[in-house]
């Protein structure tokens, strides 16, 4: 799969998150992230965003107008990444991808890449999981 923006790059301690990871979200690995780090703001990303149960998945775009929004954290320890890394589990990669922010700047983050098949997922159009009503 190739997803333009991707590249390489060291020493990187941001991390993009676009579902329960998300600022305000209330569960334990949310508010570890948010308390142990430093948020940079909203951003966003091309991809196509799936309800896969109670949380999300991303995935690479189809088109170059599908979009994914997200929040992204400066500051993400080593220690704090595994740990996340445990919480995604092996249906998630962590991946190093370029992210827009608010104000049309671009930097590197990680960001954790839907791994199984979306067939028969709902596809949440707005690209935002916390706009996208729970069932």
């Amino acid at each position: 799969m190739h997803w333009r923006g991707f590249f390489i790059t060291a020493l990187v301690d941001r991390l993009f998150v676009y579902g329960t990871l998300r600022l305000g979200c209330a569960n334990e690995q949310a508010r570890a992230l948010a308390e142990g780090t430093r948020f940079l703001g909203h951003a966003r990303i091309p991809g196509r965003l799936f309800r896969v149960a109670h949380y999300p998945g991303l995935i690479a775009p189809a088109s170059k107008n599908e979009w994914v929004t997200g929040d992204v954290f400066e500051g993400v320890s080593t220690e704090v990444f595994q740990r996340l890394d445990d919480y995604e589990g092996p249906e998630y990669a962590r991946q190093l991808a370029e992210v827009t922010l608010e104000d049309g700047g671009r930097i590197a983050a990680y960001l954790y890449l839907y791994l199984p098949a979306t067939d028969g997922l709902e596809l949440i159009l707005s690209g935002d999981w916390l706009s996208s009503p729970l069932e």
